[in-house]
């Protein structure tokens, strides 16, 4: 038996519809730390939710499986039915039904095996059991198969940090502590950019801290995938933000679909809104979609974006695949030999080294970019922090990203970033008129702007500039003039340099993506930087 899912219990009420349906008398009783539920007759329980679903239409289109059956951890009598739901329409099937009589908990059933739909009716599958007995508890589920895997899977999981301990705890902990990840080949890698975590802390032989140059997420997360790559073990990767909350079945699940995957594949994970924690930020994303032969601006489209996880329309919703060019590194995963193939990231600091990266493998090798549900996890939405240093990075860096897939077009550009700063300058927000200039300004300069600079310098540099007008809250009609002659001045300087610019960005591509590169950029040219630093 190959376990290829799980039926999750919820870990707090909030949270529940994301895990279970729950109709009648039933209740989730946590007692000593082990969650079960209890049904009174005629109570059902469904896992007709997000997390617990099996999301047919993806496994039969990106992987080998053929069949599955439940295995049930019971305690009465029960009716347990099993239901396809379509994404063209919100009616159920019912595929299977049994009735199971005087379970135990000691003795897990195993209910009849289900072919998958190897066609366009392929959709989402899920159990609902309702109780026939006075009292029954359901304790745990999985979703199996017998079928042999294509190949074993070693997961490197990286995690790049600064100055987030209590989330890379808390991470750690979720992923340590799994009872059925402890039977999975994995290792956590986590980049240290802050160098404030204590190795002492970690002495779990599956995690490698080591500290690192804070060359912001792309070089952490350059770092990290060097270390994977080093030590040789992960035939796999997983990349994570150090800022979010996890939920241990997303990497059980990725686990199966690597293993049984019939095409190479990028994993995009969902987002999930960690104010409103049932709502589905984003699930996948495309790239300037509307003007991709205009020029670099407002160039990023979530998909699945602001959806309401409780409503189950909304998980039929998701079997309609989408066409994303990117996923974000929060939950980003491909193999090994993917990135033999197109390299490293780039170096970008933050922002939009994910988008690149992804583009990469989608345009140049045909690799698709997946948005598995079930797969996700909780994070800040980045629209929530509007930060003006990071819409530094975002413009700067898109222009660099489209340079180097198509070609920017240099009154299209300057159009937009207008628009832009003159919507800033009215606010009154001059920080972020000043940064847009700076982002526009930078781009011009090439590729030395990231060769011949130590990124430990400059990012100060640039949080100081963003705050330079930190406590303007009223119109300063000089402040603004001063910044209009400034763009003009950059502007006109961008019409002669623009396209020896953007051709010096295209050109410099396999260079800065090259181990050698990152080798010297993180200075790690003369370290063995296949063990960690300082043990």
């Amino acid at each position: 038996m190959n376990i290829i899912g799980r039926i999750k219990l919820p870990k707090s009420v909030d949270i529940a519809q994301l895990y279970v349906q729950c109709d009648g008398a039933v209740s989730i009783d946590d007692q000593e730390g082990s969650k079960k539920i209890v049904l009174g007759q005629g109570g059902t329980v469904s896992s007709s939710s997000y997390f617990n679903s099996f999301y047919e239409s993806y496994y039969v289109k990106y992987t080998s499986l053929e069949s599955i059956y439940y295995v049930l951890e019971l305690e009465g009598d029960f009716k347990v039915t099993v239901y396809r739901e379509v994404a063209e329409s919100n009616a159920r099937e019912a595929i299977l039904e049994q009735h199971l009589e005087q379970c135990e908990l000691s003795t897990p059933v195993k209910l009849a095996a289900i072919d998958l739909v190897q066609t366009e009716n392929a959709g989402r599958i899920y159990a609902e059991i309702t109780c026939l007995s006075e009292q029954g508890i359901f304790g745990s589920g999985w979703i199996a198969t017998d079928q042999p895997k294509a190949r074993e899977v070693s997961l490197g999981i990286v995690i790049c940090t600064f100055k987030k301990e209590d989330y890379v705890r808390n991470t750690l902990s979720t992923l340590l502590q799994d009872e059925l990840l402890h039977d999975r080949d994995l290792k956590i890698f986590v980049s240290d950019n802050g160098r404030t975590l204590d190795p002492n802390e970690f002495a779990d032989s599956r995690v490698k801290l080591f500290p690192n140059m804070n060359a912001g997420g792309s070089g952490g997360f350059t770092r990290g995938i060097m270390e994977v790559l080093a030590e040789g073990s992960s035939t796999h990767l997983l990349l994570m933000d150090d800022d979010v909350e996890l939920e241990s079945e997303s990497v059980f699940r990725l686990f199966s679909v690597h293993e049984y995957a019939k095409t190479e594949l990028i994993i995009a994970g969902g987002l999930l809104n960690l104010n409103r924690k049932w709502s589905l930020y984003e699930a996948g994303a495309t790239y300037n979609e509307a003007s991709k032969t205009k020029g670099a601006s407002d160039s990023l489209m979530p998909l699945n974006y602001d959806l309401d996880l409780r409503d189950t329309k909304v998980l039929n919703q998701l079997l309609r695949e989408v066409d994303a060019d990117y996923g974000g590194f929060w939950f980003c995963s491909f193999s090994k030999a993917l990135v033999e193939r197109i390299k490293l990231p780039l170096p970008l600091f933050i922002k939009l080294d994910d988008v690149e990266f992804c583009m990469r493998a989608k345009r140049k090798f045909g690799i698709p970019i997946v948005t598995f549900p079930s797969m996700a996890v909780w994070h800040i939405p980045a629209s929530a922090k509007n930060l003006n240093w990071e819409a530094y990075y975002y413009f700067r860096n898109d222009l660099i990203t489209y340079a180097m897939h198509f070609s920017p077009n240099y009154k299209h550009t300057v159009t937009n970033l207008t628009k832009e700063i003159m919507q800033a300058l009215l606010k009154p927000d001059y920080d972020r008129a000043q940064m847009l200039i700076k982002a526009f300004e930078d781009y011009l300069k090439g590729t030395e702007l990231i060769k011949g600079a130590n990124p430990e310098l400059t990012h100060p540099m640039t949080l100081k500039l963003s705050r330079s007008y930190e406590n303007q809250i009223e119109i300063d009609t000089l402040a603004s003039v001063e910044l209009l002659a400034r763009w003009a001045s950059v502007a006109e300087q961008g019409r002669t340099r623009w396209e020896d610019a953007s051709q010096d960005w295209k050109n410099a591509y396999a260079e800065l993506t090259s181990e050698a590169f990152w080798r010297e950029y993180l200075g790690l040219k003369e370290m063995a930087y296949s063990r960690a630093i300082g043990q």
